[in-house]
């Protein structure tokens, strides 16, 4: 055995015994291979890269860290179809679109999908196709086809809910027209999944079409955060150079941890996935397809990539040539003045926010993905947010503001144990929204009237009090901060913010007011029972997911506990089920009738006020929004 310290004397002398005893030269070269077996060719599949040496290398020197690696949503980004990964019991699943029936079967470890049009008898179907690989694990799965063009993605046209335990068509389980018709092609996920849900991914796009796509390894690895890991290992499994590096106390220079980057680095690690990003060039988009990323952790660009920020004036060639392409491709993604609107881009907002630009904020002084050892369901509900322990109250904020945390409610105007005393819910509130849900946006900012006004964004402190009009938040702003007041239009005097917007807004904003009031903190603060009138009628949205979130919060409202919605169900059935929750909720009212703050537009009878409804009916913003997750 090697001592734990020797003279420098016998550092030569050790190197050569070492060496002699074939120690010194360990390296990759010695290693059992993981893909010895011939790989399938009608998926895209794991293939070596220079550099990389995937996580099941990591394991063996970091089972701690691997565990609750493993035990993350990251890890299950992109999987193979196994039973093993597979969420749902799909064996014997039939499920109609379009026209056609699916029925998808299992063959050993395998699964199938066949199809036939609707009504024929099963011998009149299509041969089977094989369901090869999955994206999601968290809030949605999804499952791909083998197309038939090499290694060329397929999508099933049904998504895998997973809080609700169903299947619905994929177009709905995004924020998009119902015009807009079917939203899957062949190779999406070859060109598009496969950039971001997946570890060092290569398109390779075939001159005569299809695709050859092979990636380092499925899913967000190791690799993707520390850097191909090759050389640190080498260097780990060698005793004499891992001596000497311990001895002479210096870092290694062969791995990435952005735990110890500063804050634009390490917000960079996240950022290569978690933003609006574009291509220099033509040149570098060729480039990514046939080699993948060059971007490495610990970079402070992205290697052939920018992040598209509309409000800044860098890159404006290349967004002049986006928008030429695409001429909704802000509007897609981002609010009226910039700040990003849709769930996983919280990059754009970290980068935005005022704690960033003093160079210690990153995406890691809340968030971390790895933690203390723990049971493996412990590991499981760490992986819902990824949040440091401190990242869950007010101490994330304070550790920088510790002045107004000596007198919170001097700063706050709440009591300081109150939600409106959460320093989340009022500079990063729930004003970006994806996956069917509202997210918090991840730009610090201080709430205003005037960013509704003139943005149409929900602002923070009327996404908790729903009931208020923006003059009352604009005043309430201007007497406690000294914010200016905007002008207003009577509506905006006189009528709730919430109302207002669930009638008036575009289908983004209808969204996120219909999740908030399922939210429990505005629910507090506003009064719930005027919600459910809106609710009851935003049931039958034209847009899917504004459907489906009215849907959940209606059944956080007394009386609706349980009440049955299908979001996906056909139009009559839709009508029907709202019909029946107005009138549940009228019911409701001659047992307990009660008046209501004339700001809220509800009569004592629960009824909405039918002119004005109907006059801001009338205005509703209907706009195409398809917002890009």
């Amino acid at each position: 055995m090697l001592r734990l310290l020797w003279p420098s004397s016998w550092t030569g002398r050790a190197v050569a015994l070492l060496t002699a005893w074939g120690v010194a030269g360990i390296g990759l070269a010695s290693w059992p291979s993981a893909r010895a077996a011939t790989p399938p060719d009608n998926r895209p599949i794991p293939a070596a890269v220079a550099g990389f040496v995937t996580s099941d290398t990591c394991r063996s020197c970091h089972p701690g860290r691997y565990a609750d690696w493993h035990a993350s949503f990251h890890r299950t980004m992109t999987q193979v179809a196994t039973p093993a990964s597979v969420l749902p019991k799909m064996d014997g699943t039939e499920l109609t679109r379009d026209g056609f029936t699916y029925r998808i079967e299992r063959k050993g470890d395998a699964y199938q999908v066949r199809r036939r049009k609707a009504g024929a008898p099963a011998g009149a179907s299509e041969p089977p196709r094989a369901i090869v690989l999955l994206t999601g694990s968290h809030n949605m799965q999804f499952l791909w086809l083998a197309a038939g063009k090499g290694r060329t993605m397929e999508h099933f046209p049904f998504g895998w809910l997973v809080a609700e335990k169903m299947w619905a068509p994929l177009d709905d389980t995004f924020l998009a027209p119902p015009e807009f018709h079917p939203l899957q092609a062949d190779g999406d996920w070859n060109r598009g999944c496969i950039d971001c849900h997946t570890t060092q991914g290569r398109s390779r796009a075939l001159p005569g079409g299809g695709f050859d796509s092979e990636v380092s390894e499925f899913g967000i690895s190791c690799e993707a955060c520390h850097g191909e890991a090759r050389a640190h290992v080498e260097r780990e499994r060698n005793p004499v150079q891992r001596y000497l590096a311990r001895l002479a106390g210096r870092p290694d220079p062969t791995i990435a941890n952005p735990a110890k980057m500063d804050g634009p680095r390490s917000a960079l690690v996240c950022g290569q996935c978690h933003s609006v990003w574009s291509f220099n060039s033509a040149a570098e988009r060729a480039a990514w397809n046939l080699e993948g990323s060059k971007f490495r952790p610990g970079r402070t660009d992205l290697g052939g990539r920018f992040v598209v920020q509309p409000a800044d004036s860098a890159h404006l060639e290349e967004k002049k040539a986006i928008l030429a392409d695409d001429p909704y491709f802000y509007k897609d993604s981002f609010w009226a003045d910039g700040m990003v609107r849709v769930v996983g881009r919280e990059y754009n907002g970290v980068v935005s926010s005022p704690c960033f630009k003093g160079g210690a904020y990153s995406c890691v002084s809340c968030h971390e993905m790895h933690s203390e050892p723990a049971p493996d369901a412990t590991l499981r509900a760490r992986a819902v947010n990824q949040l440091k322990p401190e990242a869950m109250s007010n101490r994330a904020c304070l550790q920088c503001h510790e002045a107004i945390g000596s007198n919170l409610s001097a700063h706050t105007h709440h009591a300081a144990d109150s939600v409106g005393s959460q320093c989340y819910d009022c500079h990063m509130p729930y004003s970006s929204f994806g996956l069917l849900r509202a997210v918090r946006s991840h730009q610090v900012s201080s709430p205003t009237a005037a960013e509704s006004v003139t943005f149409g964004r929900p602002n923070a402190c009327n996404l908790c009090h729903l009931d208020k009009p923006l003059a009352w938040t604009a005043e309430k702003l201007h007497a406690w901060y000294g914010t200016p007041v905007p002008e207003f239009l009577t509506d905006d005097r006189k009528i709730a913010a919430g109302a207002k917007w669930l009638i008036t807004g575009d289908a983004g904003q209808r969204a996120l007011i219909a999740w908030s009031m399922g939210w429990a903190p505005a629910q507090k603060a506003s009064g719930r029972d005027w919600f459910t009138p809106y609710l009851a009628a935003t049931l039958v949205d034209p847009y899917a997911a504004v459907r489906f979130v009215a849907g959940k919060s209606l059944q956080t409202l007394p009386g609706f506990k349980g009440f049955a919605f299908n979001y996906i169900a056909d139009r009559p059935t839709i009508k029907a089920a709202a019909a029946a929750a107005i009138k549940q909720w009228a019911e409701m009212q001659k047992r307990r009738p009660q008046a209501f703050d004339a700001a809220t537009l509800v009569q004592p009878d629960g009824s909405l006020e039918e002119f004005a409804y109907y006059r801001l009916l009338l205005e509703r913003d209907n706009s195409f929004i398809f917002l890009v997750e």
